[in-house]
């Protein structure tokens, strides 16, 4: 596979990020927030005994072209998903900066998904925009803008985007009915952030978990007490853990109710036909490979200011994305 790179390669920053320049003047406004695509809610409590044989007849109708779908991906190639997390508390509106990025590679062929974690703190070169850290794509153009960030960073297609608040993470993990998660270390964090920008302590203690939604989110979030790099970890395994929980027989009579919760907590640009050809894919995968642009991939830098960003170190970033890409 062709693989082009050509992001700017300065050797510091030039410009303050945005945590380092005063409001409004000394930054770009940021674009106007892209209409959210709202997805129709069903109501499964007011169907009937034939209202829900319908719905099986269409869930399955759906599954059997979910699989003649599947069987085109494997001809056209792997698929390339920008997974956004942000940082959305209730009854804001936005726009936000991405709390998580991550590229999620599916590749039908080989029955293998690749995740990789990009550091919210990576200085890059924005486009229309200029240097500042990765994270502040969203702000300034919505999902569109930050693919279009990471396709010039990477060098890799991107050809979907999903973003995710943290209320609709938690209603998702939920709606399985919680996830199995073995946590490794101890997780104790004096600062985690609240719904009103105060902080709070949160403490996880090592060995196997049952998480409901609002523990998977607090386990994946925390990163004051270990480091960005660490929490990139601890997230992917929650996807594994989302992965593995719906594999379970226990655990099928809940897709729809899965479906129902991705389809009200998401905005995307999947089309509908391929947002269940990409659940096959995920179901059937036999490994998911787990990489990330991590320590050795940055330098850390202090600005003028104080700010703490990650200048790149574009040789080691170029081999981790040609492992993500040989999956």
């Amino acid at each position: 596979m062709s693989y082009t790179h050509r992001p700017s390669r300065t050797s510091e920053p030039t410009h303050p990020p945005l945590d380092d320049v005063l409001w409004p003047h000394e930054v770009l406004q940021p674009l106007p927030p892209p209409p959210r695509r709202r997805q129709r809610r069903s109501c499964l409590g007011c169907l009937g005994r034939w209202g829900l044989t319908l719905l099986a007849f269409i869930l399955l109708t759906g599954a059997l072209s979910a699989l003649v779908y599947w069987q085109v991906l494997v001809h056209r190639g792997p698929v390339h998903v920008l997974v956004l997390g942000i940082d959305q508390r209730p009854g804001e509106n936005g726009p936000f900066r991405t709390d998580t990025m991550l590229l999620v590679r599916f590749n039908p062929a080989t029955r293998r998904i690749a995740l990789l974690s990009i550091p919210r703190d990576l200085w890059v070169d924005i486009p229309t925009v200029g240097e500042n850290r990765i994270n502040t794509a969203h702000f300034f153009g919505g999902p569109d803008l930050a693919r279009q960030t990471v396709q010039q960073t990477l060098g890799v297609a991107v050809h979907y985007y999903v973003v995710v608040n943290f209320d609709g993470f938690t209603q998702i993990i939920d709606a399985m009915g919680g996830i199995d998660v073995d946590v490794p270390e101890t997780l104790h964090d004096e600062n985690y952030p609240t719904e009103d920008y105060g902080v709070t302590t949160i403490h996880i203690e090592a060995g196997p978990h049952h998480m409901d939604g609002r523990t998977a989110l607090i386990y994946a979030r925390s990163r004051y007490s270990t480091n960005d790099f660490d929490r990139a970890q601890r997230q992917q395994q929650i996807l594994a853990a989302m992965k593995a929980r719906l594999q379970q027989p226990g655990a099928w009579w809940r897709l729809p109710r899965v479906a129902q919760a991705v389809f009200n907590a998401v905005e995307s640009d999947i089309p509908q036909r391929e947002w269940v050809a990409l659940g096959v894919i995920a179901l059937r995968a036999k490994t998911i490979e787990r990489l990330a642009i991590g320590p050795d991939q940055v330098t850390p830098y202090i600005t003028a200011n104080g700010a703490y960003v990650l200048l790149p170190n574009w040789d080691a970033i170029n081999e981790v994305v040609h492992a993500f890409l040989r999956q």
